[in-house]
């Protein structure tokens, strides 16, 4: 996507809300926006003055006044108010790390103001409005809407993205086969104060690992596809001490007659790393992304500051692993074999400025190109999918996608 700047250092810095100073938010998102030269933070939003319960680290969390001091930005603690003060603040953009179901009212409401949103990820935890916000994000195609997916915006992602949807080089997607786990029994299947992650709230059709994790997995998945969910039959095993699904077994049928396998398990072994796997299979070859991420022979990568890395520079030919890891791999039919970029997943460095989804948000905010490697359409996959899940392990059959209709 294009900005109005083509040079970077013409434009001002971006002037960023925050709503939401959770622990997520005092962990991350502040910490890396603190750090960046191009980015200002103008405003910290959240309704408690000691918020964080029921999230996934309350303990970093402290006190909104302490937040405010430390951040040098005055608290707001209602989205209107920030809204009514957006013009005295020169506010170009949001960021969102509040709860799922605020998640819906808050893109709206802001994408209403003209303003571009970055959204914690689900995009939300309702299919009405996870469709309300994907058409919202088509009337107002100058101002970005993303979701902080950040393993899309690693390197391999890219070039995944480009090899299978634009290079087309394994063909026609006909399946897919992927596995994420992850070292969250502490979260799903433990104390009580994780209320936010294992019981439902709102419209919310079921809690746990599906709406926690799942979100990555389908967020990269639809956007390295391109595919649509239309039929998902899903079995979930779930948590004794809190009724979070904790392990989750689903086959989804896409409207183009593709099928994807896909196994979630939230309660692996903590080793210091995440199991993930991607298998794509098409009509003229296959494409690999997997690997133990986050293991100590796969290197962290930082942000880059741009948002937009070239994946043009990421992918090499020849049959010899370049270097030390897992790394992408894409196989042809005709016997061609690229091997690509190490395989990397989402972002977690406190101490730098931050994921590529941060990087783009911020230049798209201040006017320069970027690139929207998880957009509103992908969440809106992605929502539709989990709700799909959780409503065929309900029901014990397959069940219908809801709010996809007309994508393809």
């Amino acid at each position: 996507m294009s900005g109005k700047r083509s040079r970077d250092d013409a434009a001002p810095p971006a002037r960023i809300a925050v709503i939401g100073c959770g622990g997520w938010c005092q962990g991350w998102h502040l910490p890396n926006l603190a750090k960046r030269e191009d980015a200002l933070i103008v405003a910290v939003v959240d309704p408690s003055e000691t918020p964080g319960a029921g999230g996934c680290v309350p303990s970093i969390c402290q006190p909104m006044t302490d937040v405010a001091k430390k951040y040098g930005a005055p608290w707001y603690k209602s989205l209107d108010a920030l809204l009514a003060d957006k013009d005295t603040l020169k506010l170009d953009g949001v960021l969102c790390a509040a709860p799922h179901r605020f998640h819906g009212q808050i893109g709206l409401a802001v994408m209403a103001e003209n303003l571009h949103v970055l959204m914690e990820k689900p995009m939300t935890a309702d299919v009405a409005e996870a469709r309300e916000l994907y058409d919202a994000s088509l009337k107002s195609p100058d101002k970005c809407f993303i979701i902080n997916n950040t393993a899309n915006w690693q390197e391999g992602s890219l070039a995944a993205h480009k090899l299978v949807r634009t290079e087309k080089k394994i063909g026609a997607v006909r399946h897919v086969s992927t596995v994420f786990a992850a070292p969250l029994a502490w979260l799903f299947d433990g104390r009580d104060d994780h209320a936010a992650w294992t019981q439902t709230s709102g419209t919310m059709i079921g809690n746990g690992f599906a709406w926690g994790q799942f979100s990555h997995t389908f967020g990269w998945l639809f956007r390295v596809t391109g595919l649509t969910p239309a039929r998902v039959y899903a079995v979930a095993s779930t948590s004794e001490k809190t009724g979070a699904d904790t392990m989750d077994a689903v086959v989804v049928t896409c409207t183009s007659g593709a099928t994807l396998n896909v196994s979630g398990v939230g309660t692996c072994p903590d080793h210091g790393f995440k199991v993930l796997g991607n298998w794509l299979f098409g009509t003229e070859g296959m494409l690999n992304y997997s690997a133990l991420a986050g293991a100590d022979n796969v290197k962290p990568s930082g942000g880059s500051g741009t948002g937009a890395r070239d994946p043009d520079a990421a992918v090499g030919e020849g049959s010899k692993r370049p270097g030390p890891g897992p790394r992408l791999e894409l196989w042809r039919n005709d016997g061609e074999n690229l091997v690509g970029p190490p395989v990397e997943f989402e972002h977690l460095d406190q101490e730098s400025t931050g994921p590529g989804s941060l990087d783009a948000f911020v230049r798209a905010c201040r006017g320069l190109e970027y690139t929207n490697a998880a957009s509103a359409l992908d969440g809106l996959k992605a929502v539709c999918t989990i709700d799909a899940i959780y409503r065929s392990a309900k029901e014990g059959q397959p069940v219908e996608v809801r709010g996809c209709e007309g994508l393809d």
